[in-house]
């Protein structure tokens, strides 16, 4: 038998569905950065934004990443009104260029923008944008639960001053793929939004979940991102990123 003081760690443990073999926070969290930054990924994405009311508005864009997802270009195709528009990350979100047709202008976005809506959708630009949860926040593991039948790790982030300007988040990443399942944002102690995360498939030779769901918790409504077209690991020359490069038909 063990000794008490073993018996009560062991307990704590169990109760918060941890045990003597789950990995600690630092492996895990290292592992989720693994998992979901990529060298070079472009996609077709379609983007339903339902409001409040029950409005929908469908759009579609083509994006391309590269360098762990470091920079980031989505450019719009559909519907005509914002076909050619285009957004611009690079420093894993920190700097965001636009670029309209409609003005024919490239204007560099101010740091409190990264909090905006992107084109009216439940996705600001810092959701969308890169970044290392190591680097970005503050971390706990606060268990292994059960997922919608998906066994996942349980972690608190706290954002650091370089990090978004959410007060925390709570993130659910599964046991097997170290992918995020469910992220929920809080501010000033209340749900704002919750991020789901599913069908997740394997392509070229990487796990990805190829649906997108932020639901607005405080308004109502949602965006959903369905992943059309994926290939990884493809030639994406600088060039792409370059901010003089987005006024190019």
């Amino acid at each position: 038998m063990f000794p008490r003081r073993i018996d009560l760690v062991l307990l704590i443990l169990l109760l918060g569905g941890l045990t003597a073999q789950t990995p600690p926070a630092d492996s895990i969290v290292a592992r989720i950065d693994r998992a979901e930054r990529f060298d070079a990924v472009r996609s077709v994405m379609r983007q339903v934004i339902t409001t409040p009311g029950g409005d929908t508005r469908t759009l579609e864009m083509e994006t391309f990443s590269r360098d762990g997802n470091d920079k980031q270009l989505l450019v719009y195709r559909e519907p005509r009104r914002v076909a050619g528009d285009k957004i611009l990350m690079l420093n894993e979100g920190d700097d965001i260029w636009f670029y309209t047709p409609k003005t024919d202008r490239v204007r560099h976005l101010a740091s409190h923008a990264r909090r905006q809506r992107v084109q009216g959708s439940d996705f600001a630009y810092e959701d969308m944008a890169g970044g290392r949860i190591a680097e970005d926040y503050r971390y706990q593991l606060r268990g292994i639960v059960d997922l919608a039948g998906v066994p996942c790790f349980h972690l608190e982030l706290t954002p650091t001053p370089s990090g978004p300007h959410y007060e925390r988040l709570e993130l659910w990443a599964d046991t097997t793929h170290y992918l995020s399942r469910r992220i929920d944002y809080f501010e000033d102690g209340q749900l704002l939004k919750r991020l789901t995360c599913s069908d997740v498939r394997q392509v070229d030779g990487h796990w990805y979940p190829m649906t997108f769901t932020m639901a607005n918790l405080q308004e109502g409504g949602r965006t959903v991102m369905e992943t059309l077209e994926i290939a990884f690991d493809v030639e994406i020359p600088d060039a792409r990123f370059a901010t003089n490069a987005l006024k190019r038909r």
